[in-house]
């Protein structure tokens, strides 16, 4: 999955709330990309266990050392 392009897309938009927020969520980026909420929890999932993205118990997502390589 990692280099398919929404991949990517998610990815770049979780950089780029992290620049400008102090916590990103899913919600931040079903707003951000104009998708539903649920679409972006099956991609944070994803991600998540591809190792790309971290995220704790309050849904705060981190990139990891690879998301950000992508």
């Amino acid at each position: 999955m990692a280099k398919n392009e929404s991949s990517e897309n998610y990815l770049e938009a979780i950089l780029m709330l992290s620049k400008k927020l102090p916590v990103v969520r899913s919600v931040d980026i079903a707003n951000e990309l104009g998708f539903k909420k649920s679409s972006v929890s099956i991609a944070m999932k994803k991600l998540r266990e591809n190792g790309y993205i971290s995220m704790d118990a309050d849904g705060f997502i981190t990139l990891n050392e690879s998301g950000l390589e992508v």
